[in-house]
């Protein structure tokens, strides 16, 4: 018979599988080596920001590549898996044929989508779904995006549901996620506050956890994994009270710190920069947080500076194709 701890490794695994190695996107983005402590203890800050060639930063690669990952972000993970699964009974033209079929089928949910919820901000989306699966290695359960343009199912919440096992504490940490691109830093964390608020809330977090419970056979965990996570759900479970119900949140802003660097000292310049915009970022944030009532949430705030907000969303709507 196998025992509690059994079944928690074979979900880690699970959730691990599912997950890729994303290291790569180190070379469009970097983090910021700067350790932060605020008045909020569950509180995690992090700067990352665009790559620097010859002083500028680098938004239109990074654009670039993020928008490889569209099928990932938008549909499930289950009909990535079947289609690998069934590569190699495939041409090469009809593999080249269903692998642009997603593509294009990504790219019409992100033009649905921002015309059905009325928004641009979902290069940010993107952006928060790449961090969360990179850096915490959360792998993404719900693909939401499709969601956002279904009338029989209209969405509230947040811009995505990523999970991770914690097998130090048994916890299975649930994230939702939450993307502000806003010009003023001061705007964003408003705006993000009060989604948190929001997506924190018990009615809320209900909505989320059935979302999960009724798409989770399309994440690409297997059948033993799905009914292990299932059972940290369910409140008659004694394993639901191992479940943080944590949120992932993106604020992106416009940043002065680029102008006027060197290609001489860039890197070093603008990261003195953008250590004393963290600090006190990071300290903003926190007192929003506990204003609102917040500070013992459990929060993966990813700040990310901008040479300007606007031009990153207009080089996506570009790239996707709907130039606005």
């Amino acid at each position: 018979m196998e025992t509690t701890a059994q079944q928690d490794d074979e979900l880690e695994a699970a959730l691990r599988a599912i997950g890729r190695d994303w290291s790569r996107l180190g070379a469009r983005l970097k983090l910021l080596d700067h350790a932060v402590n605020t008045s909020c203890p569950r509180l995690s800050v992090r700067l990352h920001y665009p790559t620097l060639r010859d002083a500028a930063a680098t938004v239109h690669e990074l654009v670039a590549v993020a928008t490889r990952y569209l099928a990932r972000f938008c549909l499930p993970h289950s009909e990535l898996q079947n289609l690998y699964a069934r590569k190699d009974q495939l041409s090469v033209e009809d593999l080249h044929e269903a692998l642009t079929d997603l593509d294009r089928r990504a790219r019409d949910l992100f033009i649905r989508a921002g015309a059905a919820t009325g928004r641009s901000g979902e290069a940010g989306e993107l952006l928060l779904y790449l961090l969360t699966e990179w850096v915490l290695q959360a792998p993404q359960i719900v693909a939401k995006m499709s969601l956002k343009t279904s009338v029989a199912m209209p969405v509230h919440g947040s811009d995505g549901i990523h999970a991770r096992y914690d097998p130090e504490n048994g916890h299975l940490l649930v994230y939702s996620g939450e993307a502000k691109l806003h010009s003023d830093l001061g705007d964003a964390i408003r705006s993000a506050i009060s989604s948190i608020s929001s997506a924190l809330q018990p009615e809320k977090l209900e909505h989320e956890l059935n979302l999960v419970r009724r798409d989770l056979s399309l994440s690409g965990l297997d059948e033993r994994a799905r009914a292990e996570m299932l059972c940290f759900l369910d409140p008659l479970e004694p394993s639901s009270l191992k479940r943080i119900d944590a949120v992932t949140c993106l604020i992106g802003f416009d940043f002065g710190g680029y102008d006027g660097l060197s290609p001489d000292d860039a890197e070093s310049v603008f990261e003195s920069r953008a250590r004393e915009q963290l600090d006190r970022s990071a300290s903003a944030f926190a007192k929003a947080m506990r204003t609102a009532g917040l500070e013992n949430r459990t929060v993966e705030l990813f700040l990310m500076p901008l040479p300007s907000v606007e031009q990153l969303r207009a080089s996506f709507q570009s790239r996707i194709g709907n130039a606005t």
